[in-house]
C-alpha cells in the first residue's frame, strides 16, 4: 500500500512526507502569556508532515484567537493520529505561515516547538515507511 510521495527541500532538516490520506490531526490554542489552553478542540488534516513540522488545513477560528495564532502570542497543542499504528503524537507548535483562505479553512505551516523524542521518532517511523513505499 502506498503512503504518500517524500519531498525533500535542502532548507528542511527533516524528511518531509505527503500521505495519500490526510492524518487526522486534533489541536486546541494556547496562549503563551499564561500557558492556558482555550478549551475548544478543532479537528484539522495535514497535507504533509515531517519530524519539524506539518501542513495543516485548519477550520475558520473566531477573529480573536486567528489574531493570536498570526501573531504569536498564541500556539497550538497538537494530537497527531498516526494511521498506521494507534499511537498518539502530541507536540506544541507555532504558526510559520498562512496560505490560502476558503470560506471554511485556512492552510498553516507550522513548526514543533516541543514534541518529546519518543513521539518525534514514532512520527519518524511513520515518514520512512512512507518514503520506503513509494
Amino acid at each position: 500500500m502506498k503512503q504518500g510521495k517524500p519531498t525533500r527541500s535542502e532548507k528542511r532538516k527533516y524528511v518531509r512526507l505527503q500521505p495519500k490520506e490526510a492524518i487526522s490531526v486534533h489541536f486546541k490554542i494556547v496562549t503563551k502569556s499564561e500557558g492556558e489552553k482555550v478549551p475548544i478542540h478543532h479537528r484539522a488534516k495535514t497535507k504533509n508532515v515531517s519530524g519539524g513540522g506539518m501542513f495543516l488545513e485548519i477550520p475558520l477560528l473566531e477573529p480573536k484567537l486567528l489574531e493570536g495564532v498570526l501573531r504569536g502570542t498564541h500556539n497550538l497543542f497538537l494530537e497527531i493520529n498516526i494511521p498506521t499504528s494507534s499511537y498518539l503524537v502530541k507536540a506544541l507548535a507555532k504558526v510559520v505561515w498562512i496560505e490560502g483562505k476558503t470560506s471554511k479553512q485556512y492552510g498553516v505551516g507550522v513548526s514543533f516547538l516541543s514534541i518529546n523524542e519518543e513521539d518525534r521518532d514514532k512520527l519518524m517511523e511513520y515518514i520512512i515507511e512512507g518514503c520506503l513505499q513509494e
